[in-house]
């Protein structure tokens, strides 16, 4: 019961973190619509690809990523801890060693995938930003791959069509992926939970 208690702890705390909202309800010069895309314990930004994002996010082209090609409609980006997130595409991937990095540490890296269409919206959270918002998201985003030239992991990523990069920071209990989605999006005053280390976190 007693080793029980840290993670029930931690649990709730995760959960009432995501139910005290901090930041904006997005407001009539809304323009630019994002999407927070969940799995089981994980969230990417879908982040549309407009001119400005595309011009930030050039060095992709140097890894084979399309990010000038007219088809290129989303990007997909997420933060995670590097041994668990570029070796665990399913669950039955799943390894003591990097699940126990994470937990205690780990370096972080970001994922990037390029897609033409959201063929599968279901789960999707929808959010409008302003321009000027929206233009501060991608800022911080870039920001959060390393150095100022990115140079991509010599990793296949998880489905062939993605691309692992070294990111600022370190992975940890108390900054999950789902903890970097929020303080993104309250970096820009959208309004999400003052904590948020799971995917229920961000709903």
């Amino acid at each position: 019961m007693v080793l029980l208690l840290p993670v029930v702890l931690y649990v709730a705390g995760g959960t009432l973190g995501g139910w005290i909202k901090a930041g904006d309800v997005a407001g009539v010069n809304a323009t630019v619509r994002i999407g927070l895309l969940p799995g089981p314990i994980h969230t990417d930004l879908v982040l549309p690809a407009t001119p400005a994002l595309r011009e930030r996010f050039e060095f992709l082209q140097d890894a084979g990523l399309p990010i000038d090609a007219p088809e290129t409609a989303w990007v997909v980006v997420g933060w995670g801890a590097r041994d668990f997130y570029t070796t665990t595409g399913t669950y039955t991937d799943l390894r003591f060693g990097p699940v126990l990095r994470a937990i205690t540490g780990d370096r972080a890296v970001m994922r990037v995938l390029l897609v033409s269409q959201i063929r599968d919206a279901r789960g999707l959270r929808w959010i409008d930003l302003t321009e000027e918002q929206y233009g501060a998201l991608i800022t911080l985003v870039r920001a959060d791959f390393a150095g100022d030239a990115p140079l991509p992991l010599d990793h296949p990523g998880l489905n062939g069509n993605d691309v692992f990069y070294p990111a600022t920071g370190r992975f940890h209990l108390l900054r999950t992926c789902n903890v970097w989605v929020g303080d993104v999006l309250r970096e820009v005053d959208i309004r999400v939970g003052v904590w948020t280390p799971f995917t229920w976190s961000l709903r």
